[in-house]
């Protein structure tokens, strides 16, 4: 008891003196380097998640549109290899899966089928996020139009960094469709601090949750879901803005709203070294940097 006692006062006096911290400082971990050009194949020795994976088609899409690469995020992306690293390091878990490209341009990628498309009619051509307004468009057609089980939208900036990436597929089975958190967190503060924004007017006054809209995915005949991705669809031609508050506003209209993923299944900027990481936003400089992603 007195040793402890005195072990304690001797603690206290170091913080007080400054030669101690009370919290430590977190150290940084050492990660290996990985290069979308070179990954390895992952081998599933889990049985269990094996069967259940068996009989699941799978397909996942992007959204490219424009010649020019663009990437809000201050990372620099190859224009040549348009879709990577999120294609070679979904390819590295999903070796026979169905990979899509919505453009309007002749993108043509090794194993991937092209969707050539016209823009939606109806949009301000002139609008400064005319284009963004387009690629929202069709991320929510997209999931619409897939045949497969399991549909997942992806942006091309992302790194799938751990093999949990396959619970997605399970969770999207259990609850319809799943879409991403944001830093931003509320809707309120998403309008606030994005581009292309207008107010919430309903009666949440903005405090429900905003969604990243990568990943996001959608189960094969789930009616609900379907039916909230078409909502999505219809209010962005008619009403255009941030896809952030689309989202907000066809969940209001149809009393139903993809599971809001954690953290970890999209880390961005000022959100690394969570622990459990899944998806890596690495069109974040930091965040490539830190996980020593190198694209």
């Amino acid at each position: 008891m007195l040793n402890r006692l005195i072990h304690r006062i001797q603690e206290a006096v170091s913080v007080l003196l400054g030669k101690k911290k009370t919290i430590p400082e977190k150290i940084k971990p050492s990660f290996p380097e990985q290069n979308y050009k070179n990954l390895k194949p992952f081998i599933i020795e889990d049985e269990k998640l094996k069967e259940y994976l068996k009989n699941i088609s799978i397909e996942f899409c992007f959204c490219e549109f424009g010649e020019n690469r663009t990437n809000a995020g201050g990372n620099e992306l190859s224009n040549q290899d348009r879709l990577e690293p999120s294609l070679s390091s979904l390819k590295k878990y999903f070796p026979n899966a169905t990979y899509t490209v919505y453009s309007d341009f002749d993108l043509n990628v090794e194993g991937v089928n092209l969707k050539k498309v016209a823009h939606p009619e109806g949009l301000d051509k002139n609008h400064p996020r005319y284009m963004y307004r387009v690629t929202g468009y069709y991320k929510y057609k997209s999931l619409l139009e897939s045949t497969a089980d399991f549909k997942c939208l992806i942006d091309s900036d992302m790194f799938i960094f751990s093999e949990e990436i396959y619970r997605l597929i399970y969770l999207t089975e259990l609850f319809g469709s799943c879409a991403a958190a944001t830093p931003r967190n509320l809707v309120k503060k998403d309008m606030e601090m994005s581009l292309d924004t207008k107010p919430i007017t309903d009666m949440s006054n903005g405090y429900g949750h905003s969604y990243n809209q990568s990943p996001m995915t959608l189960w094969k005949g789930h009616e609900l879901a379907e039916k909230y991705y078409q909502n999505c669809c219809d209010i962005l031609l008619k009403d255009p803005s941030r896809n952030s508050r689309i989202m907000w506003l066809a969940a209001h209209d149809t009393k139903y709203a993809p599971y809001h993923l954690p953290t970890e299944w999209c880390v961005c900027g000022n959100q690394e070294g969570i622990g459990d990481e899944v998806i890596l936003h690495v069109g974040h400089r930091s965040v490539a940097e830190y996980y020593n992603i190198k694209i």
